[in-house]
């Protein structure tokens, strides 16, 4: 008889980053653990360098955390975590040390540092234990499981969770539209839908999806777990010939199978939603820096054209589907009345300083404003006009998803060649590409090659 599940929810804030995203317990005994090492070493110290420890305290968690060392992880082992561990707390830590001591020497940063990695390691291995003591002897303490696919693999999933019971995992559910005898036989309940993975996770409060392989084509597991993109739930990927696979930091296990962390960093980590406060302190700085230019540049559109519009005005689709106008200094003549604009490259309209602007970018400036007001990001898949979105979204595979986040004034499609009269398919891949991967460093990267490009005058 299958228990009743409890009712699971939709991401809506901050909440999945403190439920399944990270482990808040361990987040907080590293906290205090930090804390006491701080209190102890600078008991005499004055007031600055108190606030410098607080300071250092808040950034070795968070750099643990962007590791993923504060993940919530099936295979518990210290001694898995010991290399990252080591490696960004003792930077960081050192670092901090060093800077609220000028002066000191390398040795007693070093010194320091190798302190704070040990009572790190040292709580972390403690923590470990407990953790599997209590999955092992509290089914409470384990979470919800769905695994998705028809097969043996499967079936050595389920019975992998329930031979280990410290992994933390209570398989509830396996989803299914071809299962075979030995699925069924497991004695979990098994359901078809494939294609509405995210409907019976929330039905069945999951927290955790294990997918593994089905007898219908992988591609059509795509959009349904992209479905899934906000809930608050972990998903896992048995690879393909996993046999082969060599476990990196960011894998997970079973036993001996490995699992590939579905990782959407850009639709669920906390550090994703402060990009809309770097967004607008960015676009806010160059906006007072390019006043007076932008000012410049808007009497000569004028001038070239009097009695035209300084600014182009076009409705293009953002985040979710949303209509505004994204705006650009004009850099064509007018449309003639009764004709249409719905081509790629209208040449024949676009005057000499028109040209200038496209050629170098300038024309896109006044899209400051659309990212200041929240209608854009710095960053993101390009917006397109709602006739195109309109006619890709049923002709192009996955060109509605590049829409889960927001758009940008430039990104990944955009740098490498993808704008204008290029392939949409390429463009869609490479859009969502950046969502599946999407980290601080690849937003670095992105802009650091549009500026690269704009000075070259080769667009953003």
């Amino acid at each position: 008889m299958v228990a009743p599940s409890r009712p699971h929810h939709v991401d809506s804030g901050f909440s999945a980053v403190f439920r399944n995203r990270i482990d808040s317990r361990l987040v907080a005994f590293d906290c205090v653990t930090l804390a006491v090492i701080a209190v102890f070493i600078n008991g005499d110290e004055g007031l600055t360098a108190q606030l410098i420890s607080v300071c250092g305290v808040i950034l070795t968690l968070v750099a643990l955390e962007m590791a993923g060392l504060y993940r919530p992880r099936l295979t518990l082992s210290a001694l898995d975590d010991l290399p990252r561990l080591a490696a960004w707390s003792i930077i960081t830590s050192g670092t901090v040390f060093a800077f609220s001591r000028p002066g000191v020497s390398i040795v007693r940063a070093m010194i320091y540092a190798a302190l704070v990695f040990l009572a790190l390691f040292i709580v972390r291995a403690a923590y470990y234990i407990v953790v599997r003591r209590r999955r092992r002897r509290s089914p409470a303490a384990r979470r919800q499981t769905m695994v998705v696919g028809d097969g043996l693999v499967s079936v050595e999933l389920i019975e992998n969770t329930r031979a280990l019971p410290e992994l933390g995992l209570d398989v509830r559910l396996a989803v299914s539209d071809n299962p075979m005898p030995e699925l069924v036989a497991t004695g979990v309940r098994v359901e078809r839908g494939v294609d509405d993975i995210r409907a019976k996770a929330t039905e069945h409060g999951i927290d955790v999806v294990l997918v593994s392989f089905a007898s219908g084509p992988d591609s059509a597991m795509v959009a349904p777990l992209r479905a899934c993109d906000e809930l608050d739930c972990e998903i896992y990927i048995v690879p393909r010939l996993y046999e082969f696979v060599s476990l990196s930091p960011s894998m997970d296990r079973i036993h001996t199978i490995p699992l590939m962390l579905v990782r959407r960093d850009a639709l669920r980590t906390w550090y994703w939603k402060i990009k809309r406060v770097f967004d607008v302190v960015a676009v806010s700085i160059a906006l007072a820096v390019l006043a007076l230019p932008m000012t410049l540049i808007a009497c000569a559109v004028y001038l070239s054209d009097p009695g035209a519009p300084i600014l182009f005005r076009q409705k293009r689709i953002g985040r979710g589907g949303r209509l505004f106008d994204m705006l650009k200094f004009r850099s064509m003549r007018p449309v003639p009345e009764g004709t249409s604009d719905a081509q790629w490259q209208p040449t024949d309209r676009i005057y000499p300083l028109g040209r200038f602007l496209r050629k170098t970018s300038i024309d896109e400036l006044p899209q400051l404003w659309n990212v200041l007001c929240g209608d854009m990001s710095i960053v993101g898949p390009r917006p397109e006009r709602p006739h195109f979105v309109e006619q890709f979204a049923s002709s192009v595979p996955r060109y509605g998803d590049r829409h889960r986040v927001e758009v940008g004034l430039t990104g990944w499609a955009a740098v490498h060649g993808l704008r204008g009269d290029t392939s949409i398919n390429d463009r869609a891949v490479y859009d969502n590409f950046y969502i599946e991967n999407w980290s601080v460093w690849l937003d670095i990267k992105i802009i650091v090659r549009t500026v690269g490009a704009v000075f070259r005058g080769a667009g953003s």
